[in-house]
């Protein structure tokens, strides 16, 4: 006789492979034209809606399977039943299991990776007591033009000591501002949970990229705050380091101000910056999502005796 807890794990991991599997197929399908649509949004509000794109099939998944898979499994389901299991469903569960640990093993080399980097860092680098920032600043000698914040719950900022002496104290506390940003908005923690997320059809990538150049966008216009002035300043700034950036940067566990690539965008945003429809409100967003998972959670409790039908139908047609 199959333990009880063991059915009960079964059924919560092939239903989570089930749900991240098609809101994934789901969301790949319609990523390109959601992140064409987003384009009108302020960068802000683009890197938030990317954000939660890239980690919804996960999140989804998880409150399926944990949320209403299993409570309706164990409120149903007798202890002391003597049901056969099909293979589909263990194949499945262990699908499920892999997902996770995929995830949790991603997780755990971004969170070491991120430590030994301050460490190595912190360790050759020189603390700066004359720049103003909310958070530790240390200068480093890098080939690449570093300036990043690293780390989630103590971030720290880095500056290459060839940023300090190519360019001027203004752009630099440009860059400070900009490196800022990105505390306030938590991006790492964002970068973080998204290595952590599931990726099942290797389609997250994509989505990493679009919210990488959202958050990079959304960090400028914070730190210029609208002064046009600044703006430039900053503007100035991501040219100068680009120029002096001999290679793409490896570097991918902190919010850095430039890490390769194309800087056209940015520039352009802070130099022109394009019109964008006023935000929601937060508290109106709130209020709203929480109206929502109350009516969903109502509507799980009433229907749990056909959801629990459902469940035992598919079980029973499986091989």
């Amino acid at each position: 006789m199959t333990p009880y807890w063991f059915r009960a794990l079964v059924i919560t991991l092939s239903n989570f492979a089930l749900a991240a599997t098609a809101i994934s197929v789901l969301i790949g399908l319609a990523a390109p034209a959601l992140t064409r649509r987003l384009e009108r949004f302020s960068p802000a509000s683009r890197a938030a809606w990317l954000f939660r794109l890239r980690v919804l099939p996960a999140a989804c998944a998880a409150i399926w399977a944990l949320g209403v898979a299993l409570p309706i499994y164990l409120w149903f389901e007798p202890v002391d039943a003597d049901e056969m299991f099909p293979r589909t469903l263990f194949v499945t569960a262990m699908a499920g299991g892999a997902l996770l640990l995929r995830g949790a093993w991603r997780a755990a080399a971004a969170w070491r990776a991120t430590g030994a980097l301050v460490r190595d860092w912190q360790g050759r680098g020189r603390r700066l007591h004359d720049i103003t920032a909310p958070i530790p600043v240390f200068a480093i000698d890098e080939s690449f033009p570093t300036v990043a914040v690293v780390g989630c719950s103590r971030p720290v900022l880095f500056i290459a000591e060839r940023v300090l002496r190519e360019c001027t104290a203004d752009e630099v506390r440009a860059m400070v501002l900009h490196e800022c940003a990105h505390v306030t908005h938590r991006d790492n923690l964002k970068r973080f949970l998204m290595r952590a997320c599931p990726d099942v059809l290797q389609r997250g990538s994509t989505l990493d990229r679009a919210w990488v150049s959202a958050a990079e966008q959304a960090a400028d216009a914070r730190a210029a705050g609208g002064d046009p002035g600044f703006a430039l300043e900053l503007a100035q700034a991501l040219i100068r380091v680009a120029r002096l950036a001999p290679h793409v940067n490896t570097v991918d566990v902190a919010s850095a101000f430039y890490l390769g690539g194309s800087i056209e965008a940015r520039v352009r945003q802070l130099v022109e910056p394009a019109d964008t429809p006023p935000e929601s409100s937060r508290p109106f967003s709130y209020v709203m999502a929480g109206s929502l998972v109350a009516a969903a959670a109502g509507a799980v409790v009433l229907a749990a005796p056909v959801i629990h039908h459902m469940m035992e139908a598919a079980v029973r047609i499986l091989p």
